[in-house]
This record gives C-alpha cells, structure tokens and sequence, in this order.
C-alpha cells in the first residue's frame, strides 16, 4: 500500500516538473519584460529631467546676453529721431526673443508627448516578444524613432540658446532691418518644426511596424 502511494506521488512529482520545466522560459521571458520595462520607465525619467535641465539652463544662459544686446539696441537707435519707431522696434526685439523661449519650451513638451507614444509602443513590443513574436522590424523602427526623438531635442537645445538681434542700419532701413530677426525667428522655427514632425512621423512608423505583428493585440504579460 506505502508502495503504491509512493510510485503515485513520484509520478505526481515527475509531472509538475515537467509542466514547470515547460513553463519555465516562459516564466523567464516575463520576468526579463517587466525588468527591462522598469528600467526603461528610469531611464525614461532621467532622460527626460536631463534634456529638460539643458533647455532651461540654454534659456537661462542667453537671458543676460539678451539683455546686455538690448542695452545696445538702444544705443544704436538713438540715431533714430521717430520716438514711436525707436519703441516699436524695442518691443520687437523683446517680443522676438521671448516667443521664442516660447516656442522652445513647447516643443520640448511636444517630444515629451511624443515620446510617451513611443514608450508605449515599446511596451507592447516586449510583451510581444515576451510571448515568443517576431518583432524584429518593429524593434528595428524604434530604434530610428529614438534617434529622431533625440536629434529634434538637440535642435530645441540649439534653438534655445539662440538670440535675435535687431542690426539697425539706418532710419530708413529701420523696417526691413526689424523684419529681418523676424524672418530669421520664423526660418529656424519652421525648421524645428519640421525636426519635432520627423521625430512624430517615426514613431508612427514604429506603431505601424509593431501593428503588422500577427496577433500582437493578444500578446499579454500578466
């Protein structure tokens, strides 16, 4: 009778460690998706308090040059004889200078948002991985959406350290000199736009690359 319930118990055991055994790489590709996931979120963090720290300190940088190019703005004007003219392209200057603080600030939210997306295409890659598909291709369009991500962001670091100076010729240049930091302000900006757009359109890539994946909606971690 002890025999019998021995050999019973033994052949239990054998079959819950082969089904454990089974279950194991499974259980390995789960554990290694959700730790790579958590580091991702940290790194995700950090990158992100870093590249915000760099446009403000750019920002805080340019603050006293600008200043200091005011005070000299002001002296060129004084050729100027048209009082309204002379205030007008002082508050141009300022106005140009602080939009683009602006405009650098926003952008730098953008990419953050953009990047979110991306965040969460990658999460759906590593549970599809973690469920044993082929996300090569998709990997492969995240990684250019990283890099897309990161180059608009050096173009906003860039951008804002930039100050525009208004290069007053003459009284009768007046217009066209002030129209010419203008135009400068609008060219760059269209430029980084068109950065922050590539950087969008990758990760839609990404999206789309991982959305090819057969059955990747059915892919779970629990």
């Amino acid at each position: 009778m002890n025999i019998r319930i021995g050999a019973i118990l033994l052949l239990f055991f054998l079959a819950f460690s082969a089904h454990a055994q089974t279950l194991s790489p499974r259980q390995e590709a789960v554990d290694r998706f959700k730790a790579q996931r958590e580091q991702a979120k940290q790194e995700l963090r950090s990158k992100r308090a870093e590249f915000q720290n760099m446009v403000k300190s750019k920002k805080e940088e340019v603050k006293s040059q600008i200043e200091a190019k005011q005070a000299t703005l002001k002296e060129r004007l004084q050729r100027v004889k048209d009082e309204k003219k002379k205030q007008a392209v002082e508050r141009l200057y300022s106005s140009i200078n602080e939009l683009n603080a602006r405009m650098a600030d926003h952008f730098a939210n953008v990419l953050n948002q953009i990047e979110d997306v991306l965040d969460r295409v990658k999460s759906r890659a590593g549970k599809a991985e973690a469920n044993g598909l082929d996300v090569l291709l998709a990997r492969t369009a995240i990684t250019a959406a990283e890099i897309a991500i990161a180059s608009a962001r050096d173009e906003v670091k860039t951008q804002a350290g930039k100050i525009y100076t208004i290069e007053v010729q003459s009284e009768q240049t007046l217009k066209s000199d002030a129209g010419t930091s203008r135009q400068a302000l609008h060219n760059d900006l269209s430029l980084l736009k068109e950065k922050v757009k590539a950087a969008r359109d990758a990760v839609k890539q990404a999206a789309v690359a991982l959305a090819q994946i057969p059955r990747v909606n059915e892919a779970e971690v629990p």
